[in-house]
């Protein structure tokens, strides 16, 4: 093997660890990049090369999981928003039956509260959707 084919290879390696979609759309133009930067003779990347693709491969793939998160966040929310209406209704009715056979007593003041709490955390959350 030539040394331009032994360090195209080396590259190829590192650009690996980019992600599938960034690495079909760039690989052919970072590679000749940094086949046209390299010096006559060269057969493995340069340590500063290699730290600065495997710097940015780590950054992007950081970013991608960062935007996934954010969907998996609207998504966590559609459902959660009907989860704490069911929830709240569940305390308000667990409430008023306990109080109504006469066992409510202190109970019922921490069930109220925690009832309101899902309402408004409900309400938060269908309005910073539409805000979105």
């Amino acid at each position: 093997m030539t040394d331009g084919a032994d360090l195209e290879r080396r590259y190829r390696r590192l650009l690996v660890c980019y992600p599938a979609a960034f690495r079909q759309e760039h690989e052919q133009e970072i590679l000749s990049v940094l086949m046209a930067g390299a010096e006559e003779g060269q057969r493995w990347p340069r340590l500063a090369e290699a730290a600065d693709l495997l710097r940015s491969a780590i950054y992007m793939r950081l970013q991608t999981r960062l935007q996934t998160s954010w969907a998996w966040e609207y998504r966590h929310r559609r459902v959660m928003v009907p989860v704490r209406v069911v929830i709240g209704i569940w305390l308000v009715a667990l409430t008023a039956i306990m109080y109504g056979y006469g066992v409510g007593g202190w109970w019922g003041l921490l069930l109220v509260p925690a009832a309101a709490a899902h309402f408004y955390f409900a309400y938060r959350s269908l309005r910073h959707r539409v805000e979105s």
